[in-house]
């Protein structure tokens, strides 16, 4: 690159040295080399930028101290486990005590939530998620298809032997309930006007959790469904010709007749 660089400067000094009959067109010539060289190490600088790694995360480190804990850890990520290491983590949680096997499922508890949005601030490259996230939706489509295809069946893979000591967790609504908490609740706080592109991932969402979903989240997938409730004016009742006539004729004084008798004398 070096070299390239150098034969181009010297191209340019060859340049300069021409005759006054063509020093204009030279000069033009000149000026369109710098510009070109100028605008390839803005371009660099550019590229150097965007591939900066930036990985911003809740949580710096997350506290796994043997190999199960780390295998949850990578499946939690994302990560594509072989055969090999699913079946080995299983053995290993299958032949723990069941005392060993609560602190486990205890370190999935409190790390799953905090991985699972740590995946969807590295996807979106941030801080923090909002609402203004929501136009790339297909970063959010990638997020949904590593939970489903990935995280969830390789945690099933692995830590089925938990359910002898908590036969009811559910490893599935665990982490759809993490993703929709974590993520989906803060990308949608601000939102107000229907998504279709997510009917599919928060009708799911929905029907999994729906006994713990507050109503403020689901107000919010209401509104991204299209669903969301307005307020029922109350009915006015609409008075017909006949009400119109009772009404009247009730309200109108009753008029008393008067009999009068009258006596035959014989």
């Amino acid at each position: 690159m070096l070299f390239g660089k150098r034969n181009i400067l010297g191209n340019l000094f060859n340049d300069v040295q021409c005759t006054p009959q063509h020093q204009q067109q030279k000069r033009q010539s000149i000026f369109r080399k710098f510009s070109m060289l100028s605008s390839r190490r803005s371009i660099d600088s550019l590229s150097s930028t965007l591939s900066s790694p930036r990985t911003p995360s809740p949580r710096g480190t997350f506290s796994a101290t043997n190999s199960c804990e780390l295998t949850i850890v990578a499946a939690l990520q994302g990560h594509i486990l072989t055969v090999d290491e699913m079946r080995f983590c299983a053995l290993e949680i299958g032949n723990l005590s069941d005392a060993e096997k609560l602190k486990l499922l205890t370190f999935l508890k409190s790390e799953s939530s905090a991985i699972i949005e740590n995946n969807a601030l590295k996807s979106f490259q941030c801080a923090s998620l909002n609402s203004l996230l929501l136009e790339n939706l297909e970063i959010l489509d990638g997020l949904w298809e590593i939970i489903v295809d990935v995280v969830i069946p390789n945690l099933q893979s692995i830590i089925y032997t938990l359910s002898e000591v908590d036969a009811s967790f559910d490893v599935q609504k665990w982490i759809f309930t993490a993703f929709r908490d974590r993520v989906l609740a803060k990308l949608l706080q601000d939102v107000q006007s229907e998504i279709p592109k997510l009917k599919s991932m928060l009708t799911v969402i929905m029907v999994e959790t729906d006994d713990n979903l507050n109503p403020t989240t689901r107000s919010k997938f209401d509104i991204c469904l299209g669903k969301s409730r307005k307020t029922k004016k109350p009915l006015e009742k609409t008075r017909s010709k006949t009400d119109s006539c009772l009404a009247s004729t009730s309200s109108s004084p009753t008029k008393s007749k008067s009999v009068t008798w009258s006596t035959f004398s014989s």
